[in-house]
């Protein structure tokens, strides 16, 4: 039996750490699958990648075809693998493009996906759910909610189970900020030292604004069924924030969302509260369910190797629910 075929698009952090984690736990795992080609705007069109490709990937040097932007749709729908790995940037100006073109056109062409890009599913969730159903195609994206840390994923393992609503820490850039601020660091001091250890970008506005919390916010309500998107959510950042204001309680940048409402903004916790002694870049999430009351994960949020653990988790899925 031929295995399955994975096309990787994008090979920055994410992409060469999938592809050694695949290598490394494949047959512990009984994986049957393998990574066939890879499509990268710097490194091009590599095809049959050897062992040592994420070597010679950390150079950035072009490693296989020079590639335009706008024939990456022609190389994946051309393509004979089985599943399309897509780990390019994030982009909200253009709202999740060209992620969701890629993605849609991989479905098309009778490919599974997997994504860790939270712009194409949180602004075309429903697009992409019914070209999955469509085309008999699985779509799947734990990577774009705490990386590897169970998320929303744990309500596959509660049948029967209503959740009322969820809240949680859903930025690690901004918890690590806001630790570090606890500890007598003013927000700039703070931010630079988050961006000197590589939980910032160089542009840190998605995260301490909030939006990236609230994309996220956003797919985990569409998982549940709720309809919310930017243009009912109120989102604020950390910017400006005086954690002193609120005396002996502790701030944390809240996402929260229940059928009705959804936010993410700075809220005081009591120190009873978890939430409120998670720290550092780690995320969180409570679920309020009818059944078991809550129930709260904690984990890494993101990083690499944590987000290539995701993607190992839909892959398995795939393989194990995929039809013909």
């Amino acid at each position: 039996m031929r295995g399955f075929r994975i096309l990787i698009i994008g090979f920055g952090n994410v992409g060469q750490a999938f592809f050694k984690l695949l290598n490394l736990k494949r047959d512990a795992l009984g994986v049957n699958a393998s990574v066939v080609e890879i499509i990268d705007r710097r490194r091009g069109h590599i095809v049959n990648p050897g062992p040592g490709i994420v070597d010679e990937a950390r150079s950035g040097k072009l490693l296989g075809r020079k590639i335009d932007l706008d024939e990456i749709p022609n190389l994946i729908e051309e393509s004979d693998a089985d599943i399309v790995c897509e780990f390019t940037d994030l982009n909200i100006r253009e709202r999740g493009e060209p992620a969701f073109t890629y993605l849609s056109t991989a479905i098309r062409s009778g490919k599974h996906v997997i994504t860790t890009n939270k712009g194409p599913i949180a602004f075309h969730y429903d697009e992409l759910m019914e070209l999955g159903r469509k085309y008999n195609r699985l779509v799947r994206f734990k990577g774009t909610v705490m990386a590897g840390t169970p998320s929303f994923n744990i309500i596959d393992l509660l049948p029967g189970v209503r959740v009322n609503y969820f809240m949680g820490i859903l930025n690690g850039t901004t918890n690590y900020i806001l630790t570090r601020m606890y500890e007598g660091m003013d927000f700039n001091e703070a931010l630079r030292l988050a961006q000197e250890r590589g939980f910032a970008e160089a542009d840190p506005s998605l995260d301490v604004d909030g939006w990236d919390a609230a994309l996220k916010t956003i797919i985990i309500s569409r998982v549940l069924g709720w309809r919310h998107d930017l243009g009912n959510m109120e989102v604020r950042g950390i910017r400006n924030l005086d954690i002193k204001a609120f005396g002996d309680r502790v701030v944390k940048l809240i996402a929260y969302a229940d059928k009705e409402t959804a936010y993410v903004k700075p809220i005081p916790l009591d120190r009873s509260d978890v939430l409120a002694h998670v720290n550092e870049n780690l995320n969180a999430l409570r679920i309020n369910t009818d059944i078991l009351g809550d129930i709260t994960v904690i984990g890494p949020g993101a990083g690499p190797i944590e987000t290539a653990q995701a993607v190992l988790t839909d892959l398995v899925y795939i393989i194990n629910n995929a039809g013909d």
